[in-house]
């Protein structure tokens, strides 16, 4: 996946904390953080204006308020939306700001998983997000 393709969306709601329950990623947003999400994600958040919004210069200019690259959303068995996720939330660092070194590193500290020295960084950031994906969905890794 490219990363040009997803769109920083920061959370600047009234509370301490939001769970997005609109387009069901299952995130949750501490108050200014930023995550990173596919245009079809974006278009059903950015219409609340009092909650979220997209945030280019923030992203770039202040890269340890980035969060997590949401590439999917949760879908139960059935095909639907969970209304509430069963995974509780877990946060991972900034992997947008990480050289692929680092990445290589925390994908073997954290998953034991090589990723491939020829892969590209947004493709080693998808393969982090996938193994962190399926350990909150209890797959093994």
């Amino acid at each position: 996946m490219d990363q040009d393709n997803l769109i920083p969306i920061k959370y600047i709601g009234a509370k301490d904390q939001k769970k997005d329950t609109v387009a069901g990623t299952g995130l949750v947003w501490e108050h200014g953080q930023i995550h990173f999400v596919p245009p079809l994600i974006a278009i059903k958040l950015t219409p609340y204006t009092d909650v979220w919004r997209e945030a280019w210069e923030e992203a770039e200019e202040n890269p340890g308020a980035v969060g997590l690259v949401v590439t999917t959303q949760q879908v139960t068995g059935d095909g639907k939306l969970p209304v509430q996720s069963q995974v509780p939330p877990f946060n991972m660092p900034n992997l947008q700001g990480m050289k692929k070194e680092d990445l290589a590193t925390f994908a073997r500290a954290q998953f034991n998983h090589e990723l491939g020295a020829d892969l590209k960084k947004d493709e080693m950031i998808q393969q982090i997000v996938s193994l962190a994906n399926s350990r909150a969905g209890g797959e093994p890794t």
